[in-house]
């Protein structure tokens, strides 16, 4: 990104402000559309800084069968991480109705036991959920993170010979942080369909 100063004035406008944070550099307004995987990378670092709770939805795809079990996982990680929502944070998020469910939320639809779960629902909880996750780190530790290489995950393909999904690795001071798998959705932006620590959030020095 921003790989020549010589870029042209029209350019230049299109590239997000960055400001230091602790002298790392953390973007100051929303990122453009992901066109490649490692575009993510800025997109949770504005997310998890700024608290711009909308732009979740930008990097998240909607389609049930991604939105039901990874909002789930994503929760019951956060949770084991030790990592909550504030009431400000539930209210911005918009799933202050999902407060009670969040760490025990069904891989699907559940008209039995959670009627009420909707996709919808299930796709605010999942926007959350990224956020949530995002929480785990520092404004610093985030102003850090850099690329630290993205592969092919062959196992996506079950779920169609059209599926692209990307790991990538990011991370600091030589040590991956987190892994995030970003897929393409149809309009051929990236979004992030799963995320997982690699560290022990308790030993990291931030």
């Amino acid at each position: 990104m921003r790989r020549s100063l010589l870029l042209p004035l029209a350019s230049l406008l299109l590239v997000p402000a960055f400001v230091g944070c602790g002298g790392d550099e953390i973007p100051t307004t929303p990122p453009a559309a992901a066109t490649e995987p490692a575009d993510i990378l800025y997109h949770l670092q504005y997310l998890a800084v700024r608290k711009d709770f909308k732009h979740a939805a930008l990097i998240a795809p909607i389609t049930p069968d991604v939105v039901f079990p990874s909002a789930r996982q994503m929760h019951m990680d956060a949770k084991a991480l030790g990592i909550s929502l504030t009431p400000e944070e539930l209210k911005g998020l918009g799933v202050e109705h999902l407060a009670a469910k969040l760490d025990e939320l069904p891989g699907g639809p559940d008209a039995v036991n959670f009627p009420d779960y909707t996709v919808k629902d299930a796709r605010l909880a999942y926007n959350a959920g990224i956020y949530r996750l995002t929480k785990g780190l520092t404004a610093k530790s985030w102003g850090k993170m850099r690329h630290m290489g993205i592969t092919d995950n062959a196992a996506a393909r079950q779920f169609g010979s059209q599926t692209i999904v990307k790991d990538m690795a990011i991370g600091f001071d030589g040590t991956k942080i987190l892994n995030v798998s970003c897929l393409k959705k149809p309009d051929g932006t990236y979004g992030v369909s799963f995320m997982r620590y690699l560290v022990s959030l308790k030993g990291l020095k931030q």
